[in-house]
């Protein structure tokens, strides 16, 4: 498990494979607090300009289970993969993930502007 603080501009965190260069669903953090396609997750948190995001990641880590906005599942060729600002400027977490294909959950402390955001990978 690993767990930051960051700070991110655009207000949205970037899943996908290290390298990922595939299309970016689009993130409406007015419609949706989390988007995903075949090969990437984007979540809409905090704004940079308003303070920090804690985000806690891993294989066990505890979600309550009214607070989960997104499940599902991302490609994953490289075998690792990169949190990120959105547009890739800032890396905040490289892992290692030893699957192509990987489950995604999603828990956020609210909808709207979340402060803390809760990672749970499964390999498939």
């Amino acid at each position: 498990m690993d767990e930051f603080l960051a700070n991110v501009p655009w207000g949205i965190l970037k899943i996908e494979a290290v390298g990922g260069d595939g299309d970016i669903p689009d993130a409406d953090p007015d419609q949706r607090s989390v988007s995903a396609n075949e090969t990437c997750v984007t979540v809409a948190v905090l704004h940079g300009d308003f303070g920090q995001v804690w985000v806690r990641i891993g294989k066990d880590v505890a979600m309550e289970e009214g607070a989960v906005a997104f499940s599902g599942t991302i490609v994953c060729p490289t075998g690792m993969l990169e949190i990120s600002d959105i547009v890739g400027d800032t890396s905040y977490l490289q892992l290692p993930v030893g699957a192509d294909r990987v489950e995604i959950a999603v828990g956020l402390d609210r909808p709207e502007m979340a402060e803390a955001v809760i990672i749970r990978l499964r390999e498939l």
